[in-house]
């Protein structure tokens, strides 16, 4: 694969090359325009070649088109708008900035910098992720080990600076939770030093204060802290938002559409954005706009403002009349930097107004700023906060996705309804802070044993749902058993109880796309599961039409 600066060369040598051809055609169109000063149609023409110029020239190093070009189009619009002819003073200056413009073409800057400005990191291999914890106190520790092991991390821990720089030229762990203050020196300088060492700036930090004040929490924010936590610690909260920054190192490449009709900045913005790790798709016609979002899903749309046939405003509009990219964001990029141009862009629903020629860091940070604040709504509205699965609405929605994808393309897919037997039980006995525990060991268990491109959802209560595909009948009752023999082999601990195992059930149903709707795909594996349950629990029974079936 090509290297950002020679993509850049390449690019820019095409781009000089097609503005040399744009000159030519701005000059004959100045001409006629000089010839025939009624024609508006000519200034309109040439207001977009300048339009293109002002958003392109900054992209590939040569400062001043753009300035010619934002001058070029104002002038142009002065035209358009003047009742009557255009004037002698216009068609003069005119004449000056193409005498400009032809030499501006040579030389230019380096190609602008794409690492530490949001770059995405390459997805990481799952697997047992560790934490260091950092506190003086043994007990804390003790405590605090728990609860990292509950939630299915690996455990390591520090009681000082010194150890702490220690342990982290062993290995660097994906997590920090650190206790302050410390005896040995300032915590928060501790964190700075970290997130300079090679991998700390990859690694999720939260800090757990004594310290109440509203000062402490903004030196933790400065010193480049993920999250603080004051004491007494909502271990809940902390460990989801733990999980969540966790996360990111497993998500998907962001997807970023960008509509852009001229081809050099589409490609100057399709191939900065990928050499900083997103994936890109451009759509040069709006008409096309639809389908683009319906077979990409964007993370993320990019929408010039003067587009062949309608404005980005528009596009905008369409978008966010879907509830379902609510969460979308979307951002204008466009030569109107006026107070007007950005009351539109944010009525029409867009998150941010870049003014063309947008600086490629600004660019870059806008991009990565925006997809992890609309990742982290989707989080927010699509999970479950305890056990970190989709929830009701959002298992749901996958699974009809997953039906009508099935009608287009054959293949075996199977519904795994898991329920945990005796529930009830288990919150009289150890009450809810137990049956918690146990809801999270279950989650955990899948998300250990199941693929990624499988979907975990909780269903109901203490029911889970998974959506297997490529998976036959066998293969799933062979899956559900594993995962149940796990689960019960699983210690459960509460405060007041050293130690308790809980079982699950499964019912399988295998989709028929042709016949089946979500309904009574839903019925066939809740009638399984119930099979289940009447056969003694603790088993996975799958479904058939006359429920003679072979349970495990």
């Amino acid at each position: 694969m090509a290297s950002w600066q020679e993509t850049f060369s390449e690019l820019k040598s095409q781009y000089v090359q097609r503005s040399t051809d744009r000159l030519t055609q701005i000059i004959e169109l100045v001409t006629k325009l000089i010839s025939n000063p009624m024609n508006k149609d000519l200034a309109v023409q040439l207001s977009r070649h300048f339009h293109w110029l002002a958003g392109s020239g900054s992209m590939y190093g040569f400062q001043r088109v753009s300035s010619l070009g934002v001058e070029g189009e104002k002038l142009c619009e002065t035209i358009t708008k003047h009742q009557g002819p255009a004037q002698p003073a216009d068609l003069e200056r005119l004449k000056a900035l193409l005498q400009e413009l032809s030499g501006q073409f040579t030389g230019g800057d380096d190609p602008p910098e794409t690492t530490n400005l949001g770059r995405v990191r390459p997805m990481a291999t799952s697997g047992r992720q560790e934490i260091l914890v950092i506190d003086e106190d043994q007990k804390d520790l003790l405590s605090l080990r728990k609860m990292v092991e509950e939630n299915g991390y690996g455990f390591r821990s520090a009681r000082s600076v010194a150890t702490t720089l220690a342990e982290l030229e062993k290995r660097m762990p994906e997590g920090l939770i650190l206790e302050i203050p410390l005896a040995d020196g300032d915590a928060y300088e501790l964190v700075e030093k970290i997130r300079a060492m090679p991998g700390g700036d990859e690694m999720a930090i939260v800090i757990v204060s004594k310290q109440t004040g509203f000062l402490d929490k903004v030196r933790s924010i400065h010193c480049g802290a993920d999250a603080h936590f004051e004491k007494p610690v909502d271990t809940k909260a902390m460990f989801r938002r733990l999980r969540y920054l966790l996360d990111k190192r497993y998500q998907e490449t962001p997807r970023i559409l960008s509509v852009e009709d001229d081809p050099d900045q589409a490609a100057f913005i399709r191939a900065f954005l990928e050499s900083a790790g997103y994936q890109v798709r451009t759509c040069t016609d709006p008409k096309n706009f639809e389908s683009y979002m319906s077979a990409f899903q964007p993370d993320l749309v990019l929408l010039d403002v003067m587009l062949p046939g309608m404005t980005g405003y528009e596009l905008a509009r369409y978008v966010r009349q879907d509830e379902r990219h609510a969460t979308l964001p979307i951002l204008f990029l466009t030569t109107q930097g006026q107070i007007d141009a950005r009351i539109e862009s944010a009525r029409a629903g867009g998150d941010d107004h870049l003014v063309k020629p947008v600086p490629p860091a600004l660019l870059l940070s806008s991009v990565s700023s925006r997809l992890e604040r609309a990742r982290f709504l989707r989080t927010l509205l699509h999970r479950d906060g305890l056990t970190n699965c989709l929830n009701h609405t959002s298992f749901m929605e996958q699974a009809q996705t997953v039906i009508a994808q099935r009608k287009r393309h054959s293949g075996f897919t199977v519904l795994i309804l898991l329920d945990i037997d005796y529930f009830r039980s288990i919150n009289e006995r150890h009450g809810y802070p137990g049956g918690d525990k146990v809801l999270v060991a279950l989650s955990m268990l899948l998300s250990r044993r199941l693929r990624q491109s499988d979907i975990i959802g909780r269903y109901s209560g203490d029911e889970f749902g998974i959506i297997g595909e490529g998976l036959d009948e066998a293969e799933a009752l062979s899956l559900a058993s594993r995962l149940i023999a796990d689960f019960a082999s699983i210690q459960h601990s509460t405060l007041s109880h050293a130690g308790f195992y809980a079982t699950c059930s499964a019912g399988i149903a295998v989709l028929d796309a042709q016949t089946m709707s979500l309904e009574t795909w839903l019925n066939a594996a809740g009638k399984a599961l119930a099979q289940a349950k009447a056969a003694g629990r603790n088993c996975a029974i799958a479904y058939t039409d006359d429920m003679s079936v072979q349970s495990r």
